[in-house]
């Protein structure tokens, strides 16, 4: 039986790059915010595209944007800037902005959520170039990063690799698509959801599942 005391363990895998973990980024508030003292929470940066996967943006890549925008806008209610989408010269590759959370999660760990979605909001909603360190460097002295440290971090070789760790590690887990939450209860771990969920259906599985042991 699993003690009820015992601390419970939550993998949000997660991409800034993807429109759903943008459009799932209030309902995981909502459950770190709830469960905050159940359950400790940790980032695993996913890699929607990256490496030689990478690309710059085409007509083709646009219009599969363009339909995951609207399906994520319609479903979540988040908005998009859609004229980010008539550029050309921006680049579809995860790794730069991945890098950037990485090297938050390093300097100031607690902010590491917050940080996470800031970037996806800048990209999907403000239309910001989401591989331009300039970008990540401003949003760093917002959460309280001074951008000399930011930059340093980033720039550091072990960074790079342990956004690639990251990446590896998602896929590892059996994460092939974003977001995804993956449990553990200390003893065991698998996958809980896959894709977007709204907060009540999140919430019934963990609420389910804490009252089978007493917690609630």
């Amino acid at each position: 039986m699993v003690e009820a005391n015992r601390k419970h363990s939550l993998l949000y895998v997660a991409d800034p790059l993807c429109p759903w973990s943008y459009g799932f980024a209030p309902v995981f508030q909502r459950i770190r915010e709830k469960y905050s003292n159940s359950i400790e929470f940790s980032l695993v940066l996913g890699g929607t595209q990256f490496g030689a996967d990478a690309e710059t943006f085409s007509d083709e890549l646009v219009e599969k944007l363009r339909y995951s925008w609207k399906e994520v806008e319609r479903i979540t209610g988040r908005s998009f800037n859609y004229e980010t989408l008539k550029r050309r010269d921006l680049r579809y590759d995860s790794e730069p902005a991945c890098k950037a959370i990485i090297s938050i999660q390093r300097l100031r760990p607690e902010v590491t959520f917050d940080f996470l979605d800031a970037i996806s909001l800048e990209f999907h909603a403000k239309g910001a170039d989401p591989s331009e360190q300039k970008t990540f460097a401003t949003l760093s002295e917002s959460f309280g990063v001074p951008t000399d440290e930011f930059q340093e971090m980033y720039a550091r070789p072990e960074t790079s690799l342990e956004t690639l760790n990251d990446f590896q590690y998602g896929f590892s887990l059996g994460v092939t698509s974003f977001p995804a939450l993956v449990f553990s209860d200390g003893f065991e771990r698998g996958i809980l959801s896959r894709g977007y969920l709204p907060f009540s259906e999140v919430d019934s599985m963990l609420g389910d599942y804490f009252r089978s042991i007493g917690k609630f």
